[in-house]
Parts: structure tokens; sequence; C-alpha cells
């Protein structure tokens, strides 16, 4: 179990490994980065609609004088 990758066949199976480690890594790290996107653009559309909510509130009702 201990010994190092010494035939072809077990640095083949090793250098296999490492790529799918790399793939699920890429895999997860673009998941991580879209997550991050769509709560920020999240964000961006509630300030958004809040923003024209207030301002189509202060347009439609204009304070009594």
């Amino acid at each position: 179990m201990g010994r190092m990758a010494t035939t072809p066949r077990s640095v083949l199976a090793s250098a296999i490994g490492w790529v799918i480690v790399a793939l699920v890594a890429i895999w997860l790290f673009g998941m991580v980065i879209g997550w991050i996107g769509f709560v920020l653009r999240s964000i961006v559309w509630i300030v958004l609609i809040g923003v024209l909510i207030g301002v189509y509130l202060s347009v439609k009702e204009p304070p009594d004088a």
C-alpha cells in the first residue's frame, strides 16, 4: 500500500487519479464562482427593484404641502 508508483501501469493509474482530482476541483471551483455570481446578481436585482418601487411610490403620491 505505501510503496511508490514504480511500474508504468501504476504511474498511469496515479496520473489518471490526479487528472480526476483536478477535474473535480475545477468543477467545484466553477460551482462556487457561479454561486457567488448568482448571489451578487440577486442582490443587485433586489436593490434595483427596491429603488424603483421607492421612486414609483414617491412619484405616485407626492407629499401634501
